[in-house]
């Protein structure tokens, strides 16, 4: 079974309170949420070793139309995407995986 990671942004809003110096809340902007790209405009998508993969293999372009966010309603962006898991993690654990990832340059692409 093949997984491929399809990488996305999505703002923060971080608000401060300037007498005290302190961030109060972290609010994340689901419904702001759009796929990323490299310096050159290509999707970043990597396979289960998070090895840049090419967008334009099919693995990768089933991976992105299925990774797409959708909402419920189509006219309106409000909370999370629909066909995204309600609850989402906050990063990686520290495993080998993440030690491969950051080996890696995110602006090199690697072919199979």
């Amino acid at each position: 079974m093949a997984k491929r990671w399809v990488r996305y942004v999505m703002p923060v809003m971080v608000e401060v309170d300037v007498d005290d110096d302190k961030v109060t809340r972290v609010v994340t902007l689901p419904e702001e949420v759009r796929e990323d790209r490299d310096d050159m405009g290509h999707f970043l998508i990597y396979d289960e070793k998070f090895v840049r993969r090419s967008g334009d293999d099919q693995p990768q372009v089933h991976a992105f139309c299925v990774g797409e966010p959708r909402w419920a309603d189509d006219r309106f962006r409000v909370g999370g995407p629909a066909n995204w898991p309600e609850r989402w993690e906050e990063g990686f654990g520290r495993d080998e995986s993440d030690d491969r990832y950051e080996e890696i340059s995110p602006y090199e692409l690697r072919e199979r």
